[in-house]
């Protein structure tokens, strides 16, 4: 994991004001929900209701940001955090988990991987993983490679990142929304 993982406190103060904000859907968003897969939907009808409001968010934006774009493009843009349902944790558990992490550092919530399952530790450790996590829920969806490695690397920076470098900007500009 980079040392970036987390973002910029302006990026994580902003994302937490706009997961309380209603988004409604669209015809975007409405046809993102039809290029879904039967196992791709229940990864996304698992996420609570603020992930799914960011998922269409992210898909909105993409649209302002192609005309057109891929299917593939699409589904990556809004799976991409699947794996976050791992850990259990609402929007103050997150922020928890972010803070933890942030002052125990990633080397060291790494190591938590192998608690008890139901200790904070190791729910922390979840929610930090949930890149990696969600990546193999796709995989295991039998989702497209772009949105197995959009998953992935989402937190990681460009050069990071075996996306194409374009695609991982304007996927990246797309999660900001």
């Amino acid at each position: 994991m980079s040392g970036n993982h987390f973002g910029s406190s302006k990026h994580l103060i902003a994302r937490f004001a706009i997961s309380l904000l209603p988004s409604k859907e669209n015809k975007e968003t409405n046809k993102f929900l039809t290029l879904l897969n039967p196992d791709e939907l229940r990864l996304f009808e698992a996420q609570n209701e603020f992930d799914k409001r960011h998922s269409f968010r992210n898909v909105k934006k993409l649209h302002a940001l192609i005309k057109a774009p891929d299917p593939d493009i699409i589904i990556a843009c809004g799976l991409h955090d699947v794996g976050k349902v791992q850990s259990g944790f609402g929007i103050f558990g997150r922020v928890f988990a972010t803070c933890v992490a942030t002052i125990v550092g990633l080397h060291r919530v790494d190591a938590w991987t192998k608690n008890n399952p139901n200790s904070i530790t190791r729910r922390i450790s979840t929610y930090v993983h949930h890149p990696e996590i969600g990546a193999g829920l796709l995989s295991e969806a039998r989702s497209n490679l772009i949105a197995v490695t959009w998953a992935r690397d989402h937190h990681k920076r460009l050069e990071e990142s075996v996306l194409e470098p374009s695609l991982f900007m304007i996927l990246s500009k797309a999660d900001r929304a």
